[in-house]
C-alpha cells in the first residue's frame, strides 16, 4: 500500500521527525520514503508540514500504531494519512494520539497535502 502521512511541525522538530522516521524504516515498517515540506493551514495558521509518502507490506493496524506513536513522540493531536490499496482504492483518516480526550475532527481532503 501507498501512504502519504502529513505531519505538522508547529510544535515539532523537523530532525527528531526524521529521525523517527528513520528508525521505523530500520525497524521494518518501509524502505524507503519520500519527504517534502510544505505550508500547510491548521486552525487558520499556516504551519509547516511534513509530506511523507512511502510503500509498504505493512498491513494498516501496523502502520495506525506507527501512527500513533509517532503522535506521542512528536507533540501531535493527531497525524492525517491517506492510503491507497493494490485495488487503487483511497482512503484518508486522521490519526489521534492515544491520550486525547477532546473533541475529534474527520479527515478532510481539502486540509490534506499530496
Amino acid at each position: 500500500m501507498k501512504y502519504t502521512i502529513n505531519i505538522g511541525l508547529r510544535d515539532n522538530n523537523y530532525s527528531k521527525a526524521v529521525e523517527l522516521i528513520n528508525n521505523a524504516r530500520q525497524g521494518g515498517y518501509f524502505e524507503d520514503y519520500h519527504i517534502r515540506e510544505l505550508n500547510g493551514v491548521y486552525n487558520g495558521i499556516l504551519e509547516p508540514t511534513i509530506v511523507l509518502t512511502l510503500e509498504t507490506k505493512a498491513d494498516v493496524v501496523s502502520m495506525t500504531e506507527l501512527i500513533k506513536m509517532w503522535c506521542t513522540q512528536m507533540n501531535q493531536i493527531c497525524i492525517a494519512m491517506q492510503l491507497k490499496d493494490n485495488d487503487n482504492i483511497t482512503f484518508g483518516a486522521l490519526i489521534y494520539e492515544p491520550n486525547f480526550k477532546g473533541e475529534q475532527q474527520g479527515f478532510n481532503i481539502n486540509y490534506f497535502l499530496k
